[in-house]
């Protein structure tokens, strides 16, 4: 049974990354039939630390490239290949925004978002509203001079009306 330290430190990984790292990394693990050993060696962290962060020894990953890596696999796991994955991502030298993974960037449509670009912060507003409180809040944001905001507002409507 994990010690009261530990549960507290479960829910602060749950709370930084949805999920336990333990969870995350089972799943990376079971998906690429990788040892902790392997897995530790492919995202670029000592198979000590991997173990200390599966435990809740640690919250959170230090190393924003081992995150990255960690992002990679995650994005890749239903690729045909997953050694030709796994090699790519060992090798590769990724740099983490503090917004969103390289990969993600990378892509430059959504594909349940028609031609909005991954960007577009009218994407995640979503459950927010209805169509037609975000067309009203457009409506109120135009008539302060918020044509910016007022445009974010209006595509939301017509992505999620």
């Amino acid at each position: 049974m994990p010690s009261p330290d530990t549960d507290q430190r479960l829910a602060q990984q749950q709370a930084i990354y949805g999920i336990s790292l333990s969870e995350r990394f089972g799943v990376i693990m079971a998906a690429y039939g990788l040892s902790q050993r392997s897995l530790a060696r492919v995202l670029g962290l000592s198979a000590p630390m991997l173990s200390q962060l599966i435990n809740a020894q640690r919250i959170k990953i230090g190393n924003p490239a081992v995150y990255e890596r960690l992002v990679m696999l995650e994005e890749r796991q239903d690729e045909a290949d997953l050694t030709q994955v796994l090699s790519e991502v060992e090798a590769s030298e990724p740099v983490l925004t503090t917004h969103a993974s390289r990969a993600r960037q990378a892509r430059l449509l959504m594909p349940d978002a028609g031609a909005l670009p991954v960007a577009d912060p009218a994407v995640p507003l979503g459950g927010l509203a209805t169509a037609e409180q975000f067309r009203a809040t457009a409506q109120a944001a135009r008539a302060t001079g918020a044509a910016d905001l007022a445009d974010v507002l209006d595509r939301a409507a017509a992505l999620h009306g």
